[in-house]
């Protein structure tokens, strides 16, 4: 279908939690929470990596908490369903490897040490994403959107077994037509969707 006059496609992917993005991020979120939980003053700059078999975490922690890094990171990859060898990962048994050390006491002084709270600094950890829009209740784009809630309901159908051959790693992508309505972008319908999945060897088309 051709596009009229004033409009465009604009596409939004969404990956779910088993992605090797998502499972990076929730380990390190993971380990965020657990330093935090018991000091609140834990600075805490965490980055995760993965592959087949392996997860690591490396980065600058300072914490007085006591935390088992190992164990949070086992924990979380059984949270997201990696449990057998054949799925890429196995929280038993995949290789965790730990490179954690102390805050540089540089960035410490230049972003919090000796400072009031009004003037600490925020470091260099920061997320964002676009912009907001009245186009949905979410205040995100329909794209966006409707690719997360393929990917959510992705994860509920594999959790909750009502398809089997499920596997955590997925990705889902919206591409949706838009128009040009005097300066305002207003969806007109959905023009494209793509989900992949990843699924038991067995399963064909």
């Amino acid at each position: 279908m051709e596009l009229k006059q004033g409009e465009f496609l604009f596409t939004s992917e969404s990956v779910n939690e088993g992605h090797p993005d998502k499972l990076a991020d929730a380990v390190s979120d993971a380990v965020l929470d657990a330093c935090v939980s018991q000091d609140p003053n834990s600075m805490v700059a965490c980055e995760t990596a993965t592959k087949t078999g392996m997860v690591m975490i490396f980065g600058e922690i300072s914490t007085r908490a006591e935390v088992n890094y190992e164990q949070i990171i086992r924990d979380t990859i059984k949270k997201i369903g990696y449990d057998a060898p054949e799925k890429g990962l196995d929280y038993k048994t995949c290789k965790v490897i730990v490179g954690v050390e102390a805050q540089s006491p540089d960035i410490a002084q230049g972003v919090h040490i000796g400072k009031s709270v009004e003037d600490i600094g925020a470091g260099d950890q920061g997320i964002m994403f676009g912009y907001a829009t009245d186009e949905t209740e979410e205040l995100m784009p329909l794209s966006h959107v409707l690719a997360t809630q393929l990917g959510l309901r992705l994860t509920e159908v594999r959790k909750k077994g009502i398809l089997n051959w499920v596997r955590p790693d997925g990705k889902t992508q919206v591409t949706v037509v838009y128009r040009n309505e005097n300066g305002r972008m207003v969806p007109q319908r959905v023009h494209t969707i793509v989900i992949s999945i990843q699924h038991d060897d067995g399963v064909s088309n």
